[in-house]
């Protein structure tokens, strides 16, 4: 018997543009089972009881709210996102008439990202249950931006019948996009007060709470969806990893700019990386002082190279001379060099728009985009996007680009020369800090950028103790290349899963290539470990604790590409 999961969306709803993000939320956090259903160009799917249903913001029929309610009732699980006023009432909560906006969650303990309050930035409805409640099945709150509570749920989960229905009250991936990418009314405006040009980082200013940019916000928004679907899910709901491999629990992602920097800066550099097991994507100048010989070199080792595209060189301004200035120096490039790499960082990483920039980018055959690094006068060290791992861009329009946004967590720069230099030992304690919660709590990447020219004169001191740390814990290094190939096996996987006659709960796993670990929740008392068989072979899961929660992480590896791989779990 299949078991199925949905993502229903409704494409002609304008309050549906980020239903569609939400797959990509799914499948960040490992979920790859998820079909979505449109339900403006097909009829809601007839729901079996062990079906795990994911409702995006939207408005519904009648009918359509009768018929979700009553499969639930027959076992069902269903998430709801921001649910309308007349479908929340059908499951026993009623509207207070009012929003908190801008809104803040905080999530309960026992969950991910539990205890200091995020932000959300969009609007939390008010409900309250129609019937006395046991405020038990509340998962997060709703708080003002002074962070006082009104004792309005953000999220509650509750049993309707022999299913489970989990309400959000807000737009948990609109939300997200929002964290994420920035206030899109500040588009193309200098507003940090610094430097003249226009970052990325612009768009983040009053719109990033400085309380909280030492906590990857998005993901615990992110994590808390995942755990809540594990929770209510009537079978143990697998998941993938984030990385490769079991005993990864966060990963590091270099790059590395030339600016001008020398052939022995190159290399001291290389090095420094590479006796920490690391390679680096490095970004040419078009003068770059590097040979030919000397790239192939630093090549054979490992790293890789693509244009530092200089928008300065157009003498234009910025927003209208770097679309023609990549166009030139990707063309230069290839000719000179041969392969591209798939990521890039132009030279002073300009941000006009919100993201018009991300479609030319595409065009010219980057995947992958660094430009999001924030301010380092007062987001170093500092997720300001709320996150430090990759998601593909998604615009206010409902665009889903295919393109990586990878938002860039610690640097050197010429501007923090003094900084660095002064302050290097209370820095590396910030980094130490910043990788012990990677570590033990949020598994978020860390993302870093370094200059040759910066290490070899100011800022080795804080990026050599950096990397030793990142050793000392085995996280891996990779460069840009390497960690976007594995993000393109990771995101094309996919699951199915059916339960047998005999209660054996089956997965197929399709698309897989190379290694990737599937996590399979444990709620066992200790000892009590299911048997998993992996294509008819016993397997050997090691036991993790992860994101507050117990998971069994079972190896998988595609012998040749196309196979299936089938994972039985016997209780």
């Amino acid at each position: 018997m299949s078991a199925r999961q949905y993502l229903l969306v409704r494409s002609q709803q304008r309050e549906n543009t980020y239903g569609p993000f939400t797959g990509e939320i799914l499948k960040a956090e490992g979920l790859m089972g998820f079909e979505t259903v449109d339900l403006d160009a097909s009829a809601m799917p007839v729901l079996q009881p062990r079906d795990l249903v994911v409702l995006t913001r939207c408005f519904l029929w009648n009918s359509e709210i009768d018929m979700l309610y009553s499969a639930v009732e027959a076992g069902t699980r269903l998430v709801c996102l921001q649910p309308s006023p007349r479908l929340a009432e059908r499951f026993g909560w009623e509207s207070q008439s009012r929003v908190i906006h801008p809104g803040w969650v905080t999530i309960r303990a026992g969950y991910p990202g539990s205890g200091t309050p995020i932000q959300a930035h969009v609007p939390i409805s008010a409900f309250k249950p129609v019937a006395s409640c046991d405020e038990s099945t509340y998962i997060a709150d709703a708080m003002c931006a002074d962070w006082s509570c009104g004792n309005i749920p953000a999220a509650t989960c509750q049993d309707v019948g022999k299913g489970k229905v989990a309400l959000f009250f807000y737009d948990l991936p609109k939300a997200v996009a929002r964290i994420r990418c920035g206030n899109p009314d500040l588009a193309s405006l200098v507003t940090h007060g610094h430097w003249e040009m226009i970052h990325a980082f612009n768009l983040f200013v009053d719109h990033l709470d400085g309380r909280v940019s030492h906590l990857p916000q998005a993901d615990f928004h992110c994590q808390l969806l995942a755990r809540v679907l594990t929770d209510i899910c009537a079978y143990p709901l697998p998941r993938f990893w984030y990385y490769e491999q079991a005993q990864h629990r966060t990963a590091a992602v270099f790059q590395s700019d030339d600016d001008g920097s020398t052939p022995e800066q190159f290399q001291e550099l290389s090095e420094a990386l590479m006796q920490r097991g690391g390679t680096a994507t490095f970004y040419l100048m078009e003068d770059t002082k590097l040979s030919d010989q000397q790239v192939q070199a630093l090549r054979a080792k490992g790293h890789t190279f693509g244009p530092h595209v200089n928008a300065h060189s157009s003498g234009e301004d910025f927003r209208l001379g770097l679309p023609a200035q990549l166009v030139k120096e990707t063309q230069l490039f290839r000719s000179r060099y041969g392969k591209m790499s798939s990521t890039i960082q132009s030279h002073c990483a300009p941000w006009y728009g919100y993201m018009d920039w991300v479609p030319l980018h595409v065009e010219n055959g980057f995947r992958l985009l660094f430009a999001f690094i924030g301010n380092p006068m007062n987001l170093f060290n500092r997720y300001m996007c709320g996150s430090g791992r990759p998601m593909r861009f998604f615009d206010v329009d409902g665009t889903l680009y295919d393109c990586w946004q990878q938002p860039l967590v610690t640097m050197d720069d010429g501007s923090i020369k003094e900084r660095i230099s002064n302050n290097y030992p209370q820095l590396i304690e910030q980094f130490a800090s910043l990788l012990r919660n990677a570590l033990e709590k949020n598994h978020t990447a860390i993302s870093i950028l370094s200059h040759p020219v910066s290490f070899s004169t100011y800022s080795k001191v804080f990026m050599a103790p950096a990397f030793d740390l990142l050793a000392q814990e085995n996280v891996p290094i990779y460069n840009g290349d390497k960690w976007c190939e594995f993000l393109d096996r990771r995101d094309a996987v996919r699951i199915q899963h059916s339960i047998g006659e005999d209660k054996e709960i089956r997965y197929t796993v399709s698309n897989l290539a190379g290694s990737l670990p599937l996590m399979l929740p444990v709620t066992h008392a200790e000892g009590e470990m299911p048997e998993v068989l992996v294509d008819g072979v016993r397997a050997e899961g090691v036991l993790q604790r992860r994101l507050q929660q117990d998971y069994l992480f079972v190896p998988l590896e595609a012998a040749e590409a196309g196979e299936e791989i089938e994972v039985a779990v016997r209780e």
